[in-house]
């Protein structure tokens, strides 16, 4: 009986030694440039795109907590940023907050789109991105 667990215990070590990371980033990660798709909200429930604003917005988050945002292809902003993980919103909801600054948003990524959406302003807006690759 001592000699099976043995065997079961070396292949389980075994097993987990030789697995080899990813070294692609989930697709849910943060990390990487992000092309600005559509704002959405304010009282009167505005829609903000690149196609009627004439801006072209892009975020770029780094491994290192380096966020950078350019305007049509010119460096507006360069802070680090954090993430606070299962922030209590409401009582009864938690959400991941992105902090840049003195400036915070709810975060939500799936798949190669991001969603940043005011916190603490009830008219707020809605941000959408999507992966640059």
């Amino acid at each position: 009986m001592r000699a099976i667990l043995s065997i079961i215990l070396a292949l389980f070590i075994l097993s987990a030694v030789s697995c080899k990371k990813s070294t692609q980033l989930p697709s849910n990660s943060l990390t990487g440039k992000w092309r600005w798709v559509k704002s959405v909200g304010g009282i009167a429930g505005l829609t903000y795109t690149p196609q009627n604003t004439g801006n072209n917005f892009r975020d770029e988050f780094y491994a290192d907590s380096t966020y950078k945002r350019f305007e049509n292809d010119s460096l507006l902003i360069q802070r680090s940023y954090s993430i606070i993980k299962g922030y209590n919103y409401t009582p009864t909801q938690k959400v991941d907050v992105l902090k840049i600054g003195d400036w915070r948003s709810s975060i939500y990524v799936k798949n190669d789109t991001l969603y940043l959406n005011d916190l603490f302003i009830s008219d707020g807006f809605g941000d959408t991105y999507v992966r640059i690759r």
